[in-house]
């Protein structure tokens, strides 16, 4: 579980030091590792949660991996979104200059704010352009560390207090 984990956080730490002209590339080789991890972390909680627990439970056991699983995902997109959205709209260039459906638009999202510097166009809709494109960089990089410093305290934890190996299953069964 802790390597899992760490894999993750790993991963997103990779992906958090992308920046705007990095390619897709290194953003796989990121999602890579993340993903090595999300499969061994998945498969290792699984069995420790289904495994806790009598053949008779298994149902209870289901449920609550099954709760686990969305509970951590909410909590995990909306703490990533926060930040993302907060990192974003401080990292945007003063707006002021913009029509106002323009400046809504960027401050939006970074694909409003995209489409608002093509409908620009010239030298004001490339910088648009470009402080858009870093200002997304910012926001997700700050999105994947928070994510990621979550993660690796999660791993220590796992390490340090996680049962080493499986109950038996005859001693599972008469619990």
């Amino acid at each position: 579980m802790a390597a899992g984990l760490t894999l993750i956080a790993v991963g997103l730490l990779w992906i958090s030091r992308l920046h705007v002209d990095s390619g897709y590339g290194p953003f796989l080789g990121g999602l890579i590792v993340a993903g090595l991890g999300i499969g061994l972390a998945g498969s290792t909680g699984t069995s420790a949660i289904v495994g806790s627990l009598s053949r008779n439970h298994q149902g209870v056991a289901s449920a609550m991996n099954d709760t686990t699983r969305e509970v951590g995902s909410a909590v995990g997109i909306a703490i990533m979104g926060s930040v993302f959205s907060s990192q974003y709209s401080q990292h945007l260039p003063d707006l002021t200059r913009l029509p106002a459906q323009a400046a809504d638009a960027v401050r939006d999202s970074a694909a409003g704010g995209l489409a608002a510097a093509d409908q620009l166009g010239g030298p004001l809709g490339a910088q648009l352009g470009a402080a858009v494109r870093g200002a997304f960089i910012d926001g997700m990089s700050a999105s994947m560390i928070s994510v990621a410093v979550v993660l690796l305290v999660a791993a220590i934890g796992c390490a340090l207090k996680a049962p080493r190996q499986q109950p038996d299953s005859d001693a599972a069964d008469n619990r």
